[in-house]
């Protein structure tokens, strides 16, 4: 157990050193350790980014209405994807609650605090953190997330989205979605970096985003609690999407690599350790920071925006001290 700062701020775990930078961005460049990040285990590719274009794989090819059934709009093929989402983020972020905070599968193994969730919390739905996390998610996330899907197969199924004009077996085409899948979890970092900030924009903060930050101690289940306009705002990252993909599948990968980011990142741990040592991260430690201190780490370390504009917090005490000077700083100058 380590303090961070000063009187109660006391962390049950944190990193022994500081959060890293992907090797990208190292000058002068290190290719062995890029080749590292991007293939390594765990890597940028793997296990995370895999795991999710496996599912998504599943989803469009097993799981989704044919693409010529959608050129209009009708509640039967909306409803099997409302369907779907719900049983999909329930069973993935319900999974992951169950394994880390109900059977406590990996005890308190890199666990960030021991403070327990709210309850009889004013705040709150029911006035318990947990069940008003999963009422947002289940009936104000899931609605949103199929909103977006089932626009985003409209347009493709009408050919609205400009795709590339070339057969469907060519070099071009599987080129194109290829990109498209590997710019994905970058268009996410940076799209949520400002979509995060316009939300710590004081009007915004007090009517919208407020209600994610009820969430100082998150679960899974934190991931998605928000606000409705606040996941309007988040699940917009597709709108990238509907310029660049080649394929639905495109739009749907963004989709997905939002919900499961979100709930990854929420989870309380640094890591979830599953058998045989696989380990899913997600700036676990990185955003579990802005959740406790506010003023920090406000997008990802795949997309350093902080870094660049002064607010990254990589968790040792030097950057925990120019946080509160720049808080006192401010609050001078605001004064």
């Amino acid at each position: 157990m380590k303090t961070m700062g000063s009187g109660s701020e006391i962390d049950e775990w944190r990193p022994s050193g500081p959060i890293p930078l992907p090797p990208i961005y190292a000058w002068p460049p290190r290719p062995r350790a890029v080749a590292k990040w991007l293939f390594g285990f765990p890597g940028f590719l793997w296990p995370m980014n895999s795991l999710t274009l496996i599912i998504t794989t599943v989803t469009w090819f097993f799981l989704t209405p044919g693409l010529s059934e959608m050129k209009t709009f009708e509640i039967w093929w909306v409803a099997v994807l409302l369907a779907r989402n719900f049983v999909l983020v329930g069973g993935f972020v319900g999974g992951l609650h169950l394994y880390l905070l109900v059977f406590q599968a990996q005890g308190t193994s890199l666990k960030f605090s021991a403070k327990p969730f709210a309850r009889k919390s004013a705040r709150f739905f029911f006035h318990d953190q947990v069940r008003d996390n999963v009422f947002r998610t289940l009936f104000a996330g899931v609605p949103v997330i199929t909103a977006f899907e089932a626009l985003s197969y409209w347009m493709f199924a009408n050919e609205y989205i400009p795709r590339l004009d070339v057969g469907a077996g060519s070099m071009a085409f599987w080129a194109g979605i290829l990109a498209a899948l590997l710019l994905a979890p970058a268009i996410h970092s940076l799209h949520f970096y400002l979509a995060h900030r316009i939300l710590h924009w004081a009007p915004l903060y007090r009517t919208v985003h407020r209600i994610h930050h009820y969430n100082v101690e998150v679960g899974p289940w934190s991931g998605l609690a928000m606000h409705p306009i606040e996941l309007i705002l988040y699940f917009s990252t597709v709108c990238v999407q509907w310029v660049i993909a080649v394929h639905p599948i495109n739009a749907l990968f963004q989709i997905q690599i939002a919900i499961f980011n979100a709930a990854v990142s929420h989870t309380g741990f640094d890591k979830v350790v599953v058998g045989g040592g696989v380990q899913l991260e997600s700036n676990n430690y990185f955003h579990y920071l802005h959740h406790k201190y506010f003023d920090c780490n406000y997008g990802s370390t795949l997309a350093p925006m902080d870094q660049l504009f002064g607010t990254f917090h990589d968790g040792t005490n030097e950057a925990h001290h120019a946080m509160r000077n720049r808080s006192h700083l401010r609050g001078a100058r605001s004064g």
